[in-house]
C-alpha cells in the first residue's frame, strides 16, 4: 500500500471526527396548559439524553440565564418524554410563559433559550 491512500485515509478520519455532519441542537420544549391550573414543558426522549433541566418564569422575561420562578432538573424520562410538571400554577388567557432548557446529550450539555409560550388556550378543554 503506498504512504499518499493512508495519508488520505487519516485525513478523511480526522475530518470525520472534527466535522461529524451535524451538530446536536437541544429539542424544542412543547408546552402544555391545563384548566383550571397546572402546566408541564417536555421534550421527547432519545438515546444519550441523560438529564433534562426546565427554568421559568410566569409574564416575566429573563435577565440572562437566571434561575427563574421555575428550575428544575428532572433525571429521567417517563412514558418517552423528559417532562417538568407544575399542578398549582393558575396560568390564565393571555399569561407568558418565558423559558429556557437543558439537555445532557451524550455527556455534554446544550439549552434552548429565549423559549416563550402564550397561552390561548387549554390543553385539557
Amino acid at each position: 500500500m503506498s504512504r499518499l491512500p493512508l495519508c488520505l485515509l487519516v485525513l478523511l478520519a480526522v475530518a470525520v471526527v472534527i466535522c461529524p455532519g451535524h451538530a446536536y441542537k437541544a429539542p424544542e420544549a412543547q408546552v402544555r396548559v391545563f384548566y383550571p391550573k397546572g402546566f408541564e414543558v417536555s421534550i421527547p426522549d432519545a438515546p444519550g439524553i441523560s438529564l433534562f433541566a426546565f427554568h421559568g418564569k410566569l409574564n416575566e422575561e429573563f435577565d440572562g440565564l437566571e434561575a427563574g420562578q421555575w428550575a428544575r432538573d428532572i433525571p429521567s424520562a417517563k412514558k418517552g418524554r423528559w417532562t417538568f410538571r407544575d399542578r398549582e400554577t393558575k396560568l390564565n388567557q393571555g399569561d407568558t410563559l418565558y423559558f429556557w432548557t437543558y439537555v445532557v446529550y451524550n455527556g455534554l450539555g446544550y439549552r434552548q433559550d429565549d423559549g416563550a409560550h402564550v397561552v390561548t388556550s387549554y390543553d385539557n378543554q
